[in-house]
């Protein structure tokens, strides 16, 4: 009887060795179940966009479900603050233009739900929408330097359409004011109607993301005149930085995945390495081109030193501009 029940023990014992040896290699696998990916902002929009032309092809680098989940309001801070406090697996994300997750908290004058420097792991970067500034096409204003001798000759007199006050291109216009350009930012609902704005004539000049545009460039009404970032599709608008404007730089929206903070080294690593993959595919390549956007990769440790470059960059744009926090 002693002999069968040590049999059993041992028989026992093994198995649960065995079961715990399975569990430990599942719990070590990433990823084994469906990611959530929260859009910062209302569906159909640029950040949206992008996304799903990402999360489309990484759910099957990745081997599960990404899920897109919606948390708008306050300039993308509802659904930034959301993943700051969530786990940090891997399993909850946010996708977001980096420049609208550091700039948004200076908008407040009161202190902000998160901190972009503690709170987040960055993850990757993978294609950029230029902020441009466009003028209609029958101007005789043709190139940025003709804009730049116009206003120095004739300051507050030209007016430029934004997405609204606050956004990264109404601050744009702050950047050329901080330079002496006295240009009347006129904020509108949104990077469409800024473009409608130029398109009526009902503003001189426009800021808006280039995603906003394409059409209207595409078609020769509207004439692009500078960008933050390079365009893949218009290698000849000379960008902000090249005019001699390199705070603009940190202006442009780059699409960006990001996870709590402490989010592990692996998990970051391979979420990185597989949208790597991602958009290096010609049918990625050519949706995300499509819709105004120029694919590009800032990977875990260039997204690490950006964010704090940038976070310097922005608070001193924010700060000369005497607006949200620096307000008086």
């Amino acid at each position: 009887m002693t002999t069968w029940i040590v049999a059993v023990m041992v028989a026992l014992l093994s198995c649960t060795t065995l079961w715990s040896g399975m569990a430990g290699g599942q719990e070590k696998k990433y990823p084994n179940k469906p990611i959530e990916v929260i859009v910062t902002y209302p569906p159909g929009g640029p950040v949206d966009i992008g996304t799903r032309i990402l999360v489309n092809d990484l759910q099957k680098e990745l081997g599960v479900s990404i899920t897109i989940q919606y948390k708008p309001g306050a300039g993308g801070m509802i659904g930034a603050s959301y993943v700051a406090t969530s786990k940090p697996d891997g399993y909850t994300l946010v996708s977001n233009t980096y420049s609208s997750l550091i700039s948004a908290p200076f908008l407040e004058k009161e202190a902000a739900p998160y901190d972009p420097l503690k709170d987040f792991t960055p993850i990757v970067a993978y294609g950029v929408g230029a902020n441009v500034l466009a003028i209609h096409s029958s101007s005789n204003i043709t190139s940025f330097d003709a804009l730049v001798k116009f206003v120095k000759e004739k300051p507050g007199q030209l007016t430029c359409s934004t997405p609204g006050a606050g956004t990264t291109a109404h601050f744009i216009i702050e950047v050329l004011r901080m330079h002496g350009l006295n240009i009347i930012p006129v904020p509108t609902k949104g990077g469409g109607p800024s473009a409608t704005s130029v398109l009526g004539k009902h503003t001189d000049l426009g800021v808006f993301l280039y995603t906003a545009g394409v059409p209207h460039v595409k078609s020769g009404a509207l004439r692009l005149l500078a960008a933050t970032n390079k365009i893949g599709q218009q290698p000849a608008v000379p960008t902000f930085t090249e005019k001699g404007f390199p705070e603009c730089e940190v202006l442009g929206a780059w699409l960006s995945l990001l996870g709590p903070a402490h989010l592990p080294k692996p998990i970051q690593d391979q979420i990185a390495s597989a949208t790597r993959k991602v958009i290096q595919m010609p049918s990625v390549i050519k949706s995300l081109e499509d819709a105004g956007y120029t694919v590009g990769y800032k990977g875990p440790e260039e997204l690490s030193k950006a964010f704090p470059e940038e976070y310097k960059t922005m608070e001193n744009i924010f700060k000369s501009a005497g607006v949200g926090k620096f307000a008086k």
